[in-house]
């Protein structure tokens, strides 16, 4: 299956061409011989699809449905063509690298195949039942059409809302950053201060106790340094702290930046989506 960017790419070159809206008399070279036909072109489909519908669309009004060479819809009951049944040939045809696939609709009645030379009525009942079905086709199509470029105009806006989403976290982010920041730097003052303040205490207690300090002294004195280092690893603790919000809330700040250049991509690509999908719901209300 194709991916929605190649297939919106395909719309915008079919709403470029100009597309086929009246069955035209023609002929074609079925597997049995050439014959007097009706001819449909559609844009922004494929062969194969064509004749699939076409296939659906006979094994409703006949009695067997044969599709090697062509489709052929065998003993088929069509009423404004004759009051026998038909035998209906269909042949999709779509030249390499061409958009346009061309359906070939050829009726065979007991007095031979319909054609502008056939009498009157049993032409026109032949004219309105190929283009009843191809309009039906073409609006099938535009409505396929109308409804890839609804979901691409919904996946946008969804990717828009992401965007907008990831922006409020970030600046959410940059807050609770710069919070911790300054709450870094209050506990750098706070152990800091205590390191200080328990520096002279351990050097006065050193030279109090002298080489041999007893065991209280010595007790005493493990936990003071014990205090100190602790003081020291949070007041280290708290300058990566520090470092790391701040950093990070930088960090944050470039990815705003770069989100809010994404959005204004994305705003325009809604933009030149709502104006194909306006183009699509058109092209959709003008086939009759």
């Amino acid at each position: 299956m194709r991916s929605i960017p190649t297939l919106l790419f395909a719309l915008v070159f079919t709403l470029r061409v100009a597309s086929q809206v009246t069955v035209e008399p023609s002929s074609f070279g079925y597997s049995n011989g050439v014959h007097p036909s009706f001819s449909f072109v559609f844009e922004g489909t494929d062969a194969k699809y064509v004749e699939s519908y076409w296939r659906d669309e006979l094994k409703k009004i006949s009695a067997s449905v044969s599709n090697k060479k062509e489709v052929i819809g065998i003993a088929a009951l069509i009423p404004q063509v004759s009051p026998d049944t038909v035998r209906v040939y269909v042949k999709a045809e779509q030249r390499k690298g061409q958009p346009s696939v061309v359906a070939h609709v050829a009726i065979e009645t007991t007095s031979g195949f319909v054609s502008p030379n056939s009498e009157g009525r049993i032409y026109d009942g032949g004219l309105a039942f190929v283009q009843q079905r191809s309009t039906q086709l073409r609006r099938q199509l535009a409505e396929q059409e109308l409804s890839l470029g609804e979901r691409g105009l919904a996946k946008l806006r969804n990717e828009l809302d992401n965007l907008k989403r990831e922006k409020e976290r970030a600046e959410a982010n940059i807050e609770k950053s710069k919070q911790r920041a300054a709450e870094a730097v209050v506990e750098q003052e706070r152990s800091r201060r205590e390191a200080d303040d328990l520096g002279p205490r351990i050097s006065a207690l050193q030279a109090e106790l002298g080489t041999t300090p007893d065991k209280d002294g010595q007790k005493e004195l493990s936990g003071l340094i014990r205090d100190r280092d602790r003081a020291l690893s949070d007041n280290r603790k708290a300058q990566d702290t520090e470092r790391n919000m701040t950093k990070k809330a930088d960090d944050l700040v470039w990815e705003i930046k770069k989100n809010m250049e994404d959005q204004s991509r994305k705003s325009e690509e809604i933009a030149r989506q709502e104006t194909l999908v306006g183009t699509l719901k058109e092209k959709l209300r003008m086939i009759r």
